[in-house]
């Protein structure tokens, strides 16, 4: 378990951090918590929750180690898991964006 903790750190510290880039997460279905109005207002006091499953799409600006922070702060923080990723063209209105945001990695939603 450490050698994996190892490599993972080496990897971390190799990885580029000057060239922007945009990629595509086609993150795993996930469920979560939802609550709708019912106009019978039984125990629940008019709202009734449930869960419900909720697949993302999402595109990620930035460096190769800003966006690899991002997934572990992501996977850590709301249980994402990517199913696939793929390298997406860059187009200016991304740097823009990534610019905005004092040079941080960029979480835009895909539909």
């Amino acid at each position: 378990m450490m050698f994996v903790i190892y490599l993972l750190r080496l990897k971390h510290n190799t990885m580029s951090n000057n060239k922007i880039i945009a990629e595509d997460w086609w993150l795993k279905p996930m469920m979560r918590s939802s609550s709708v109005w019912c106009s019978q207002k039984g125990h629940t006091g008019g709202y009734i929750s449930d869960f419900k499953t909720v697949g993302q799409d999402v595109r990620i600006v930035g460096t190769k180690k800003q966006i690899y922070d991002l997934f572990c702060k992501m996977l850590d923080e709301k249980g994402w898991q990517i199913k696939d990723s793929w390298e997406a063209d860059m187009k200016e209105e991304y740097v823009n964006l990534y610019k905005e945001n004092n040079k941080e990695a960029v979480i835009i939603s895909l539909i």
